[in-house]
């Protein structure tokens, strides 16, 4: 295990102006509605740190229902951080299927390997980051979810409130610009919940689009809930400033999927020629999309020309 490192220092300008008595009672009523209101589940019961690693990486740009569904399936199939790391990446990727976005389950092997090469968890968010697969977020998940450091975490949803709480309605600050806001507000006596609370409370209450500012338990130190106002003109304007995200299929990543897909679905040890994927997936320039998948280290292609999961 390597040397305890001091946190690192984040910067102090919050984006919050919030009085020496009100951040506490912020703080407050947040975990009081969270517990009432908790998402159970099992990674938070634990606070194992491999479960926790796997549920991070599992909700990064993931509804939490799929994660729910997925993850006692990975923990069965790989139920400790040893198994998974000597686990094939062949295997990671089959068991990983449902989830999408195929390269963190990469990373998350990785981030295995590396772990168990170093003898254990680092307790740190400052020394977690240092794994490759471990970002910002996740090293601060695992850091407060299992070894009570109060280390602030950031993601959409976090985002999301802090930057309303600030009076930014329509979320344009990044993870950087709300980090010091969060490092202020977080909970030193109870790190994990109030991680926890927020992002509930982003993925619940104070949603994208519609957020319920009549249920939200920290509503009145909000500087954006008059612009939700439910008049029909500002229900309107809200509406048409709604920008759609781009169209998913038929993109490269939709088709990088496919091709993952097709080759987990072969028995074990079976190939495809590059022609053969092509023709089952109908994809006539496929060479390119090959070559992005095999420096991911996504597929691997054989002295042959076919190609596999690696």
């Amino acid at each position: 295990m390597p040397a305890q490192q001091k946190p690192t220092v984040r910067r102090k300008n919050s984006i919050l102006s919030l009085s020496k008595d009100e951040s506490p009672q912020l703080r407050s009523a947040l975990l009081a509605w969270h517990r009432r209101n908790a998402l159970r589940a099992p990674w938070r019961e634990t606070g194992d740190p491999y479960h926790v690693l796997v549920a991070a990486v599992m909700a990064q740009q993931t509804q939490m229902s799929r994660v729910l569904l997925k993850f006692d399936e990975f923990i069965s199939a790989f139920p400790t951080i040893e198994r998974l790391a000597g686990a094939r990446t062949a295997r990671v990727l089959r068991v990983w299927e449902g989830m999408g976005y195929n390269l963190r389950a990469l990373r998350l092997h990785r981030a295995a390997k590396l772990i168990v090469r170093m003898g254990g968890f680092p307790r740190t968010a400052t020394e977690l980051e240092q794994i490759e697969g471990i970002g910002p977020f996740t090293a601060a998940i695992i850091s407060s979810f299992a070894f009570r450091e109060p280390a602030a975490a950031v993601d959409t949803n976090v985002r999301r409130v802090i930057a309303r709480l600030s009076g930014d309605v329509d979320v344009t600050l990044t993870d950087r610009d709300v980090q010091p806001a969060a490092d202020v507000l977080i909970s030193r006596r109870a790190p994990a919940r109030w991680n926890q609370a927020i992002m509930d409370l982003g993925g619940r209450v104070c949603v994208s689009r519609s957020p319920k500012c009549d249920v939200c338990p920290i509503a009145r130190w909000c500087r954006s809930r008059a612009a939700f106002d439910k008049s029909p003109r500002k229900v309107a304007e809200r509406r048409a400033s709604y920008k759609p995200q781009p169209k998913f299929e038929g993109s490269r990543r939709y088709h990088r999927g496919r091709i993952v897909q097709a080759l987990r679905e072969l028995p074990e040890g079976r190939s495809l020629s590059p022609q053969q994927l092509g023709n089952k997936l109908g994809i006539d320039n496929i060479a390119e999309l090959l070559d992005v998948l095999e420096r991911d280290g996504l597929i691997r292609r054989l002295p042959i020309g076919r190609v596999r999961l690696p």
